[in-house]
């Protein structure tokens, strides 16, 4: 079963590699995850990110995997995460 939740995102600057625009509330955004907690094997999964507000370069945002067989355990409230587009981290987040 797919699980949602919050998070804060902090978004990269484009001058430091991010992304030039933010995606408006409620974009879906499908970009790949990765957390900071030791995940196994190489696998790489892909997150369903819907920004609920933005001020400045911080979001808060429904977070979830595109599939459900994903690692659900890895949406645990502190666990640390960056969103890749291509091999560049466009922002990194905090599960709330």
């Amino acid at each position: 079963m797919k699980k949602t939740v919050k998070a804060q995102i902090n978004w990269i600057p484009i001058e430091d590699g991010g992304r030039k625009n933010i995606l408006p509330v409620g974009m879906r955004y499908c970009p790949v995850i990765v957390f900071e907690v030791e995940q196994s094997g190489e696998t790489l999964w892909s997150a369903e990110i819907y920004n609920t507000s933005i001020e400045g370069r911080i979001s808060v945002a429904d977070v979830s995997f595109l599939v459900d067989n994903a690692p659900q355990h890895l949406l645990q409230a502190g666990n640390k995460f960056s969103l890749y587009e291509g091999q560049s981290v466009v922002a990194v987040g905090t599960v709330a």
